[in-house]
């Protein structure tokens, strides 16, 4: 498949779906993060990942980019330019 060709077969998102989408996932890994099953998994001495990382690494790293997405909605918007990620648009 051609770059052209994927490029029309992936999804178009507008900057809010892209921030919903992104809360509902941390939202997500928050609640399986809270589950006594999971703090029982994660708590094993045979839980390991390659990089020692933990759910809330993941909660974090979404948490990040949320935050650097309104950082540049609110940076144009000082700066007087139009909105950097107009909804109208797609990403």
């Amino acid at each position: 498949m051609s770059d052209q060709e994927t490029m029309q077969t992936q999804p178009s998102l507008t900057t809010t779906e892209i921030m919903t989408i992104i809360l509902g996932c941390e939202q997500i890994l928050r609640f399986v993060q809270a589950s006594p099953n999971y703090k029982q998994i994660e708590a094993s001495e045979r839980f390991s990942t390659s990089n020692d990382l933990r759910l809330g690494d993941a909660i974090q790293a979404l948490f990040e980019i949320h935050e650097a997405i309104l950082n540049i909605e609110l940076y144009s918007q000082v700066e007087g330019q139009p909105n950097a990620f107009n909804d109208s648009l797609t990403a």
